[in-house]
């Protein structure tokens, strides 16, 4: 009887373990943090597409595949997107612009942008997600480096795009520099394949707003004109 539980216990433990360490694979969806001191330029993650319109138009190179993701890993890049991303990006652009530099696949420029706005308060950089997918190596090997060379299709990619690929690890997303961005793809390497996220960052300027002050100012002249060419229209008609 006691050998009996002892069984059941330990098939409970490990029934246990095992779902435990699912769970830790799966991404959860993150609290949002507080921009890096400093930075100035407001920013925006776009509108969320549901999981399965990002494997509608996502493909994957030869020897690998796409499956859909949950919609709580959705949610997931798009917090962590504004959270390492958005959030740092003198440090991002920075790091994308010098890897640019050595690689002429990537728009130097694109990256460069990025990091100047970051102080700029006129200034709004936006972020889109343009896919979320399980990217899976059906039977493609990795490089002499150890690692997987992905190349991800997406019809909205275009080669001046700065574009930045986020990783989930099974602990943590990290952020991987692509090796080359052209018109509707682009390519990365990965020690390991799991959610794979591709965002495109944009710099936009912000009109500036006339202050109160001088709103009503031009306002009053505005009047005053109006009230001018009345009364000499008036003189005019009656005199």
């Amino acid at each position: 009887m006691k050998r009996k539980v002892l069984a059941l216990l330990s098939a409970i433990t490990v029934m246990a373990s095992a779902s435990m360490t699912a769970f830790a694979a799966s991404p959860t969806v993150p609290g949002t943090e507080a921009p890096a001191p400093g930075q100035a330029a407001s920013t925006v993650v776009t509108e969320m597409k549901t999981a399965t319109e990002y494997t509608s138009v996502t493909t994957v190179s030869e020897g690998f595949t796409v499956t859909t993701v949950s919609q709580t890993i959705v949610q997931s890049v798009a917090v962590t997107v504004q959270n390492q991303l958005l959030n740092n990006l003198a440090s991002v652009g920075a790091s994308f612009m010098e890897a640019a530099k050595a690689n002429t696949q990537l728009s130097t420029s694109s990256y460069s942008s990025i990091a100047a706005a970051a102080a700029d308060p006129t200034k709004r950089v936006t972020a889109s997600v343009v896919s979320v997918v399980e990217v899976n190596a059906q039977n493609a090997v990795k490089a002499a480096n150890g690692n997987y060379v992905v190349t991800m299709n997406v019809a909205s990619i275009t080669s001046n795009d700065a574009i930045a690929i986020l990783h989930y690890t099974g602990s943590a997303w990290e952020t991987i520099i692509p090796t080359n961005v052209a018109n509707g793809s682009v390519t990365f390497e990965a020690a390991s394949l799991s959610p794979i996220s591709i965002v495109k960052l944009e710099v936009e300027s912000l009109a500036a707003a006339p202050k109160t002050g001088e709103t009503a100012a031009a306002a009053t002249v505005v009047m005053i004109f109006g009230i001018a060419g009345a009364v000499f229209c008036g003189k005019k008609y009656f005199g």
